[in-house]
């Protein structure tokens, strides 16, 4: 209850912000001296297609039929980015879309015009695109010292990737651990050379809360016999903070100046769905409408957890309204973050090895 209060109201917590604070405000000051000097890659659903419907009760709270449609120049990722960019970061943005992607470019440097910002192809739905993609980065030889997971995707209905595994838990959790992977020495590359810490930030959603332990099958959620698209997100999004846990762990193994944590960005403003006001009242709306967030309020706990220096150090957390929260019994379990650790090691192993024989 004190926390739903204090997101209504929009009180600061401990990092001294709240749930009103914009992704601007959190980002006046950053853990590098020199931004410039650092690059980051931002995968995002304003990048991309994405179209979701998503009927939520959470602390509550009833959160209606939300349209998650964003557009080229709209949503938490081009937020973010547009952010990271004004205050001197070089951006890479790989996109599914180069069109859309395209255009968020040039809406960022409309207000940002040095802003240096390399658009690349990737389909995180499909491995070999994920391959595609690392292979040219890596050729670059750019630093990386920032990668923010932060693409989502939403299907009502069953579909299957290319590699024949269920939409959307491949897009949210199974591409962005291939990328992840691809990348990592990379960054703990960077990190050594420079001596500046990477940051990894999986963007989760308090959706993850909804997954029993029963429901979280690995094969299942790769194939499920009985689909349902919500149970799908949510379990992608449980994934996402199990797959922060399990590498926050190696990394700190290794001794690693890399961290990695989850956040859920809030609920975001993006075109509540007034087709079914004959069953949603106009005094329901306006509520909801007061409980949603703004888009540079969804972007601010991915730009404070980018790149706050209150978070030196700070791995394998979850945050939500740019404080530390706590996250589901299950998103907690060591255990569970090993077994889905491994499991998906030995799936995307097996089938790059395959694609690269296949080539």
């Amino acid at each position: 209850m004190r926390e739903t209060l204090r997101y209504l109201l929009g009180l600061a917590g401990p990092s001294g912000f709240g749930s009103s604070v914009t992704a601007e405000q959190v980002s006046q000051d950053i853990y590098s001296p020199n931004p410039r000097n650092l690059t980051a890659i931002i995968t995002g659903s304003s990048f991309t297609s994405l179209s979701s419907k998503i009927c939520m009760i959470i602390d509550h709270f009833v959160w209606f039929e939300c349209c998650l449609t964003t557009g080229a120049t709209s949503g938490i990722g081009a937020e973010t980015a547009r952010v990271l960019a004004k205050r001197g970061l070089r951006l890479v943005i790989p996109a599914r879309d180069l069109k859309r992607a395209a255009e968020v470019k040039a809406w960022i440097q409309e207000e940002t015009p040095d802003a240096e910002i390399l658009l690349m192809e990737m389909d995180l739905s499909s491995f070999a695109s994920i391959q595609r993609f690392c292979s040219v980065f890596l050729s670059l030889r750019l630093p990386l010292n920032i990668l923010i997971n932060n693409a989502g995707k939403y299907c009502k209905k069953l579909q299957f990737t290319k590699d024949k595994f269920e939409m959307t838990f491949a897009t949210n959790y199974l591409g962005h651990y291939l990328l992840t992977e691809n990348l990592l020495e990379r960054m703990i590359e960077t990190s050594e050379r420079t001596g500046t810490e990477g940051r990894i930030i999986n963007v989760s959603s308090v959706i993850h809360t909804w997954v029993k332990r029963k429901r979280f099958k690995f094969s299942d959620m790769l194939n499920p016999e009985e689909y349902n698209g919500t149970v799908a997100y949510a379990q992608s999004k449980l994934a996402n903070i199990l797959h922060a846990k399990e590498i926050a762990r190696r990394l700190r193994e290794r001794n690693a100046k890399l961290t990695i944590n989850a956040l859920h960005p809030g609920i975001v403003k993006t075109g509540i769905i007034r087709d079914h006001k004959g069953l949603i009242t106009d005094s329901m709306f306006f509520l909801a409408a007061r409980l949603l967030k703004s888009t540079p309020q969804g972007a601010a706990t991915t730009c404070y957890v980018a790149l706050s220096p209150q978070l030196v150090g700070v791995s394998g957390k979850y945050f939500a309204d740019c404080n530390e929260s706590s996250c589901s019994n299950l998103a907690n379990n060591e255990i569970a973050a090993q077994i889905l650790w491994r499991k998906s090691h030995s799936l995307v192993l097996n089938h790059v090895l395959q694609m690269k024989k296949e080539t």
